[in-house]
């Protein structure tokens, strides 16, 4: 690279090494999960988003576009992402595999963007090419990639990485033509998943290295507007998830707990960038830390910090990849408590790009000037993307279907409820309810306060062994514990109408679809209450 090019990185021009290093990234995407095509719907969330919501099954249309971008669903506000699964269907049916190919090619698109990206930046080809590979095939990416439901992050990201990409253009000359570019791929982002929150900041961070634009105030005053947006759909996100009681009470999950995960998922994160085993879907939150544990975390966390401050004259890259992480993992650390997971693989999708960036960067440019030191240089290289490679590839399989999902997760923890409440849910959808009400009550010794698990339990008696009686204890118990959940009330309902008890059955299936309006079931459950109990509709 010329010194011209290196002294202006955003005048920095695609050549025949640019066109390889793409076909590169793609390729290696494309081989790691090749596999996926032939993947199954999960029970676990699949269910929710795609083939048991009607809006999606019956494909595009003016009243599914029309509910996508003005109802919440499952706690979330993601028109387009919803709107990416009604085209899928639309197209192909509930074909598994179509959607499965649908998030791939977002996932290659953004591997390659990442690249360009950086490269435009930096300037720096091969390390840009490094933090591309490292995005493209790191084994904490799987689930992102590989689980239908989180189309979410690979379309947030993708709105993202183009918005940033036209931040570069505006910030070489400013244009309110750009600046609008940036706003609309903003917007289209949060529509895809609230996650993208922190945009705003990671523009300012960009700013500082690689950008080096001058004039803090000026630089504020310009994200302004991207921080009143960022702020909107905060509080959209927040009311969309308490109506669905996604949001986790304090009483169930104390702060304190909370602010302990805090450090703690901090430095996991971190560890499991360099050693990405005993991956799962889900990680059960501890009910407390011990003490040495945070405070160490604390230490690392504080020490890296303070590290990142003193050298962002020397080595800018690091003060911008280490807030650029800690940051955009904000939305999703846990202070808000959505879920009770104390982590997620899902959520290092964007956060890791500051990691790895700084792991891109920090290598010595003297190694670059002799052909001995380029050498070693790109064997190390080669060899971690090839082992990242590898080992995705091999968490990639994990998610062929739900029983191979929560099987490796109990393998990686035996008392994760979560993973024995999945692994139920998918036997009982098999049929094989042995099998479901043993996993199902295993989910409910483990974690005896889970409402979910007694929805599912009563289900299996109600429908598949015809106790109505004992139903009812396990719907009134998930009402008990979580009085949001639509499928407890009409769960309840209907155990109440098979015992031949319809008018007591009917303000169950009201409180169903005032919880959830775009409820089918319980909407035929209270008709048909209704029609029996001699009221006219």
């Amino acid at each position: 690279m010329s010194t011209h090019e290196c002294s202006n990185p955003l005048k920095s021009k695609h050549g025949p090494s640019d066109i390889i290093i793409i076909a590169a990234i793609a390729a290696l995407t494309l081989f790691v999960y090749s596999e996926v095509r032939t993947f199954e719907f999960l029970s676990y969330d699949d269910n929710v988003h795609i083939t048991l919501n009607t809006h999606v099954t019956t494909g595009l249309n003016a009243g599914n576009i029309g509910w996508a971008f003005t109802h919440s669903h499952d706690g979330n506000w993601y028109p387009l992402t919803l709107l990416t699964y009604m085209a899928t269907v639309q197209f192909f049916g509930l074909n598994p595999g179509a959607h499965h190919i649908v998030g791939l090619i977002i996932h290659v698109i953004n591997s390659v963007l990442s690249f360009v990206l950086f490269n435009r930046m930096t300037g720096a080809r091969w390390r840009a090419a490094f933090i591309a590979l490292l995005f493209a095939v790191h084994p904490m990416h799987v689930e992102s990639v590989a689980w239908i439901s989180e189309r979410k992050d690979v379309l947030s990201v993708f709105f993202g990485f183009l918005a940033i990409l036209v931040y570069t253009y505006y910030a070489e000359r400013p244009s309110v033509m750009k600046y609008a570019g940036v706003m609309l791929l903003f917007i289209l982002g949060l529509m895809s998943k609230p996650m993208l929150v922190t945009l705003p900041f990671v523009l300012l961070l960009l700013d500082f290295w690689p950008l080096g634009r001058k004039g803090i105030k000026r630089l504020l005053a310009e994200k302004i507007p991207f921080i009143l947006v960022s702020a909107v759909d905060a509080v959209i996100t927040i009311q969309a998830q308490k109506s669905w009681g996604a949001v986790v009470s304090l009483d169930y999950l104390p702060l304190k707990t909370r602010l302990e995960n805090i450090p703690v998922s901090y430095v996991k994160y971190i560890m499991k960038m360099f050693v990405p085993g005993n991956l799962a879907f889900f990680y059960p939150i501890a009910d407390t830390y011990p003490y040495w544990q945070v405070g160490v975390s604390l230490i690392v966390l504080a020490v890296i910090s303070g590290f990142a401050v003193v050298m962002a004259r020397r080595r800018p890259y690091v003060l911008t990849g280490w807030f650029w992480y800690i940051g955009t993992l904000v939305p999703v650390i846990g202070v808000v408590q959505v879920g009770l997971q104390s982590m997620a693989d899902r959520y290092t999708y964007l956060p890791y790009v500051g990691l790895f960036a700084i792991a891109a960067m920090a290598l010595p440019g003297k190694m670059f000037r002799t052909a001995s030191g380029k050498a070693i240089v790109s064997i190390a290289a080669a060899a971690v993307i090839i082992l990242c490679a590898v080992r995705a590839k091999a968490q990639v399989n994990y998610w062929q279907n739900s029983f191979t999902l929560c099987n490796h997760a109990i393998e990686v923890d035996e008392d994760n409820y979560m993973a024995y409440y999945g692994l139920g849910t998918a036997y009982s959808l098999e049929g094989k309810i042995n099998e479901a009400a043993a996993t199902l009550k295993k989910s409910i010794l483990i974690k005896p306060t889970y409402a979910k698990s007694y929805v599912n339990m009563g289900m299996v008696m109600l429908f598949q062994l015809q106790r109505p009686e004992e139903a009812i204890a396990y719907f009134n118990k998930a009402i008990e514990l979580s009085k949001l959940n639509a499928n407890a009330y009409n769960g309840a309902g209907a155990s109440i109408a098979m015992l031949k008890r319809p008018c007591d059955a009917i303000p169950y299936f009201n409180r169903a679809l005032e919880l959830n309006p775009d409820m089918q079931e319980a909407r035929d459950n209270l008709n048909i209450a209704l029609r029996e109990c001699g009221v006219k509709q």
